[in-house]
């Protein structure tokens, strides 16, 4: 290599690794996590109940520290159609301390999976109902658009799908 290029090379590199240290450099550094791992509800003597679930906030590792701020869904049927097209079905704020994805140990960092404190995060009851009605569909999701901001506040957004299950237990 010639001595001219080696100066490139060097900030070349020295920009590639601090990159990696950014918020940039994760697509998706969150996630949530839900148990039981489905939505649900079940149905005695023709009483709906909605079966709660407890979710977490999860870092993957090297993640930022960030907040759980807050979603939106749509439902969607077995072939990823909206349910109900354009009804704004859902939204809401959770306010959850995401944990960074690293821990101290002894001489420095090893980067972990953390989550965050426990929330509830369940079916909604009209959402429920309307599967009961439409004879618990196998296959239909609740699509969710999770919304959060990193600790250098950089806004992140993901979406995952849940399944609905009837009777979940």
């Amino acid at each position: 290599m010639m001595k001219g290029n080696m100066p490139k090379l060097v900030l070349f590199l020295l920009a590639l690794g601090l990159s990696a240290c950014s918020d940039v450099f994760f697509q998706q550094p969150y996630r949530v996590i839900l148990e039981p791992s489905q939505l649900g509800y079940q149905v005695e003597e023709g009483r709906l109940t909605v079966v709660p679930n407890t979710a977490y906030a999860e870092a993957i590792p090297g993640a930022p520290a960030g907040r759980l701020e807050r979603y939106t869904y749509v439902v969607v049927d077995d072939s990823g159609y909206e349910v109900f097209p354009g009804a704004s079905l859902g939204s809401g704020d959770v306010g959850v301390e995401i944990p960074e994805g690293r821990e101290k140990v002894e001489g420095g960092y090893r980067f972990v999976t953390r989550r965050s404190q426990p929330f509830t995060f369940s079916l909604d009851g009209a959402v429920a109902q309307a599967h009961w009605n439409q004879g618990a569909p196998l296959n239909w999701r609740l699509r969710v658009t999770w919304y959060a901001t990193t600790a250098n506040g950089q806004p992140v957004e993901w979406v995952q799908e849940y399944q609905i299950k009837a009777p979940l237990r």
